[in-house]
């Protein structure tokens, strides 16, 4: 029954993924309005998910000490995973559009795939923690998805090969779930739990820290849509710690 859940969230990524990339044909400058949306949403839905349900879960199964030293390892390995991939990408003016593209694309995939990971490792704990999670991963991949396909259609990709290598891209959510399930189903979970909680917590700090935040900074604006920001992070924030009453 936890395999079928693993493999129903995934899809559902993968789903959103492809969703995320079509509201383009909304028109450019709707489709940024929409994704500045899901960024404060998204920043308090992380956030919550990290408080209120990895955290407390986590130290029911290791001591503080162990979960947040990998919470710690967890974001460190994706600064450093990202700086990897930053690191390879074309300088300005040495390489074609397109091969901007195929690096975005290649970085989404690396995404997707350590989406599906982390959805498998909550499942694995167990089904609430696993539904707060792929929530959570549901709405920040939203805004990406939608700036991606921004990235893409500028770097000379035509719209159709656009939907049709982010559909392959988002195979790779699944690819990544199922992987995890095979091989970590084959330890004793129980025992892994601290550990890989504390990395999955490590995650969620950095998207939230190194890429949603800043981009809201970026794109700041008036103060109504300061207000409004902050309502939508704690509203984030509130449909976690609903739904940890509801379910």
């Amino acid at each position: 029954m936890t395999l079928l859940w693993i493999i129903g969230a995934s899809l559902a990524e993968s789903i959103v993924s492809l969703v995320g990339r079509s509201l383009v044909f909304l028109g450019e400058e709707r489709m940024k309005r929409f994704a500045h949306f899901f960024l404060s949403l998204s920043v308090g839905t992380l956030l919550g998910v990290i408080f209120l349900d990895i955290f407390p879960e986590a130290l029911e199964a290791a001591t503080a000490n162990t979960v947040f030293s990998w919470t710690l390892a967890g974001f460190l390995l994706f600064f450093v995973l990202e700086r990897a991939l930053f690191y390879y990408h074309c300088h300005e003016g040495e390489c074609s559009v397109h091969a901007v593209g195929y690096l975005v694309l290649f970085g989404d995939a690396v995404h997707n795939f350590i989406d599906g990971v982390i959805i498998t490792l909550a499942f694995l704990v167990d089904l609430h923690l696993g539904l707060v999670t792929t929530f959570a991963v549901l709405l920040h991949e939203l805004p990406q998805e939608i700036g991606d396909f921004i990235v893409l259609l500028h770097s000379g990709f035509s719209r159709r090969k656009v939907v049709f290598y982010n559909f392959l891209v988002a195979l790779t959510t699944v690819l990544g779930a199922l992987l995890a399930y095979t091989i970590v189903s084959r330890f004793a979970f129980q025992q892994l739990i601290g550990p890989a909680l504390g990395l999955v917590a490590g995650n969620f700090l950095y998207i939230a820290a190194s890429d949603l935040v800043p981009e809201l900074h970026r794109h700041a604006q008036k103060k109504t849509t300061f207000v409004f920001e902050v309502f939508l992070v704690l509203l984030g924030i509130f449909l976690i710690a609903a739904g940890n009453a509801i379910l």
